[in-house]
Formats: structure tokens, C-alpha cells, sequence
């Protein structure tokens, strides 16, 4: 997606008012299916400025921003420029700091008008990834055809306990065994994105959703509930249609222990430059097998090197 721009304006009443590391707020707005707002905070000696959006799972929305403050009489602002990408970082909102925007004396004597100020925020949205319409809803529409309720994050799931039972294990044992959760009419999954339970299911109800911006969030929730028939399907993605950089894809191999993947990536590795363009900052964290098919790649190469010289 590209090409998209909105402005968000507001005005902040008593702003003089606010007393050290004391913040404002406005109301939310939605642009593009996700929700903004800008908050102010006098920050030490300096007014501060936020943007904040509520991007989920693996959304990452990229963005040129460019924030004003008005004077009192409109001929005078202050702005500035930047690049940022919003993404989840493990909490509800995700937000970009300018720290200090004016100092906070400056701030009031000549920006605000009877302690109001004006504050504008101009988003172009250059990129969003994770963000698709949706091919099959589990709604209250489907709430006929259901027989449990599945609550992920803030959303209600309408599903099949059978279906998902004959797919996982997790489920079977979940749905079907001598526990507690057995019996209740709605239950809550944790540690999982809302988003990639989504895309999880319509996959395991046969829709063509995987690709590189869902392929992820799909394993994660496949690996955690056991369910082979999905983790085959993202595997059979990454091996043969994926335009992800070999480094990622082997990532996914070894966190999920996609052996045809892994097989795949190897494979395209011809010599130690190419190793040490997929090694991770940590190699500690590679898996074993990977870590031994480098180490067999090295040895081989130096093997061939030696035979061209005539050391052996």
C-alpha cells in the first residue's frame, strides 16, 4: 500500500497550566484501519511532542511525519521532519517522541494563545505491511454455525470445536479432555496476536492467505497449538514462493524446524561469504543442524581450495 496522507490538528487548552512530566492528550482517530492520537508532556525544560498508533501483532506501518506548533497569530511555526516505522514492540501503542520540539518558556511566550496551542502532525504513509482485508470473518455472524468462542487479545472467535480438533491436538486435548475450559462456552488464548490467530484460521479453513507479511504470525500460532497441516502449507510457501531474503527464511527453518526449508537454504549457500551474509548477530542462538551444515560447507571449501592449490 502507498500513497496515503492525512492530517491529524488539534488544539490543547490550559497548556501553560502543566506542571513538570504532566501530559495532554487528544481523543483517538482512525486513518487507514488504525487508530492515532498526539499527546504533549512538559518534559523538563522543553514541550514535547507524540505520535501514537495502535499497530498489533506484526504490523509495521512506514511513515514520513512532519509535526508543527503555531504561534498565536498563525505567522509563525515550528517543525521539523522525520522517517519512522511504527510496529508492535510488545505494548498496546507504539509511538514516536520529539523531545524537544521548542523550550517550554519559548513554548508559552510565543505559541500559546490564552493558554491554547495548536499542534499539527502530517503523516504520509510510505509502506504498510500486515495489513490486508481479511478473507473469512469468525465473527457474531458466524455465531449459528459455532459452538465455541475462542477470545485472543480483544477479539471473539466463532468456531468449530471438532473442526479445530481434528487439526491439533491442542485443541483436542483443550476441547475434548477432562479439563475445565472443556465445558465453557468462551475461551481465552494468550500469548498470541489477535491478527495471527486470524490468518492461522483461515488457513486451517482453506483460504490462500499466506505471504511474506503473514507467513510469520501463521507459524507462530501453528507452532504453539501443534498443527502440521498448517505448518506444511507456510513451509511449502517459503520454499516456493517467498521473496524473503535467505537470512530470514533460514530463521524460520530453525525456529520451526522446517527441514525442507532449512534443506533449501543451504543449498543456495556457495561458499563463506554467503555463510556469514545469513549468520545472525548471535550465532549462539542457531540451531545445531544449521550450525553443523555451515561448519560442513567451511570444511568442503577449504578442501576444493586446497585441491586447486595442490596441497593434497
Amino acid at each position: 500500500m502507498s500513497g496515503k496522507e492525512f492530517t491529524l490538528r488539534y488544539e490543547f487548552e490550559n497548556v501553560g497550566e502543566l506542571g513538570a512530566e504532566e501530559i495532554k492528550k487528544t481523543p483517538e482517530e482512525e486513518h487507514f484501519g488504525v487508530k492515532w492520537r498526539i499527546q504533549i508532556k512538559h518534559w523538563g525544560d522543553y514541550l514535547a511532542l507524540f505520535l501514537y498508533s495502535n499497530v498489533a501483532g506484526n504490523q509495521n506501518i512506514h511513515t514520513n511525519l512532519t509535526p508543527k506548533i503555531f504561534s498565536k497569530n498563525g505567522e509563525k511555526t515550528r517543525s521539523v521532519s522525520e522517517s519512522w516505522v511504527f510496529k508492535n514492540r510488545k505494548r498496546d501503542w507504539d509511538s514516536l517522541c520529539w523531545s524537544r520540539l521548542t523550550g517550554w518558556q519559548t513554548m508559552k511566550n510565543e505559541y500559546l494563545d490564552d493558554g491554547k496551542l495548536e499542534v499539527e502532525i502530517h503523516v504520509k504513509i510510505k509502506k504498510m505491511i500486515g495489513f490486508r482485508k481479511e478473507l473469512r470473518s469468525f465473527g457474531e455472524e458466524m455465531e449459528q454455525f459455532s459452538d465455541v468462542i475462542l477470545k485472543v487479545e480483544d477479539r471473539k472467535f466463532y468456531v468449530l470445536k471438532l473442526y479445530l480438533s481434528t487439526h491439533s491436538p491442542y485443541f483436542t486435548t483443550l476441547f475434548l479432555g477432562k479439563f475445565q475450559e472443556s465445558e465453557k462456552s468462551e475461551i481465552e488464548l494468550k500469548d498470541i496476536y489477535s491478527q495471527d490467530f486470524q490468518y492461522y484460521l483461515e488457513v486451517l479453513y482453506g483460504e490462500n492467505g499466506i505471504d511474506d507479511d503473514t507467513v510469520e504470525g501463521i507459524l507462530s500460532v501453528a507452532d504453539m497449538f501443534d498443527t502440521p497441516l498448517s505448518v506444511k502449507k507456510c513451509e511449502d510457501y517459503l520454499v516456493k514462493e517467498s521473496k524473503m531474503a535467505l537470512k530470514k527464511k533460514l530463521e524460520l527453518a530453525g525456529n520451526y524446524r522446517l527441514d525442507k526449508l532449512k534443506k533449501m537454504c543451504l543449498d543456495h549457500i556457495k561458499s563463506r561469504a554467503d555463510i556469514r551474509s545469513v549468520i545472525p548477530k548471535n550465532p549462539g542462538k542457531m540451531d545445531p543442524m544449521t550450525k553443523r551444515g555451515f561448519t560442513l560447507k567451511w570444511v568442503f571449501e577449504d578442501v576444493e581450495k586446497m585441491g586447486e592449490e595442490g596441497k593434497y
